[in-house]
């Protein structure tokens, strides 16, 4: 019987070249796919800075009645509320290389009236869903012991209405998504939703205007992973 040869590389060394040569090729996919959602998630959130900025100028002008059914009691909602104060609020940093990136992009505004209201309450647990609510508005309110014969029975809140809303869109690099955070669009509420960060377009920006000012809008049937938080 001819003894065994063995070659100078062992079978396990041929696989670990490989294995290490396709280790390599997938890492350097991955780097450029991971470049290029970088990208992708970047430029929407310069594409929504551009777009807000100029929006923004529009609606300060327009003043436009509030369509959100504000509710912080009962039913009926907050009513003669105007949208204004419209700004757009970047946050950025720079990367090694001197690039500017985006953390995220808010467009901020108020709905807003000068009429003083005040609601009062007896019972604890109604007590703490106006402060919820009061909350999740972003109103101070005033509050004062409800007294009868120097006995307290309620609590009241002063208030002038200034409900706070915003649009934020934050990048999601490694997946090429963005994540849009809306509060109190069109009611006390937070939705969070995922686009592809090449459909942020002016497209879904249209969208997401005609829904501030009360229009017909598609905003959330194109979003993923969507999700709702309500005080």
């Amino acid at each position: 019987m001819r003894p065994l040869i063995f070659g100078a590389m062992g079978f396990l060394d041929e696989l670990k070249g490989k294995t290490s040569a396709l280790q390599g090729a997938d890492a350097a996919v991955d780097a450029e796919t991971l470049a290029r959602n970088r990208r992708l998630a970047n430029g929407a959130c310069r594409l929504a800075h551009d777009y807000w900025k100029e929006l923004c100028g529009h609606l300060n002008l327009i003043h436009t009645p509030s369509q959100a059914r504000y509710v912080l009691s009962g039913r009926e909602p907050l009513e003669g509320l105007i949208c204004t104060s419209f700004r757009v609020l970047p946050q950025m940093r720079l990367v090694p290389g001197g690039e500017a990136i985006y953390d995220c992009v808010v467009l901020a505004w108020s709905a807003t009236s000068e009429r003083a209201l005040r609601i009062e309450k007896e019972n604890p647990q109604d007590i703490e869903r106006v402060r919820a609510a009061l909350m999740q508005a972003g109103i101070q309110a005033f509050e004062e012991p409800v007294r009868n014969n120097g006995r307290q029975y309620g609590l009241a809140f002063q208030f002038k209405p200034a409900v706070m809303a915003s649009v934020r869109v934050t990048p999601l690099p490694e997946s090429g998504k963005v994540r849009l955070t809306f509060v109190n669009v069109d009611q006390l509420e937070r939705v969070e939703g995922e686009y592809p960060a090449a459909g942020l377009r002016a497209r879904l920006l249209d969208e997401i205007g005609r829904w501030i000012v009360g229009q017909p809008h598609r905003v959330l049937e194109y979003a993923g992973n969507l999700k709702r938080f309500q005080h």
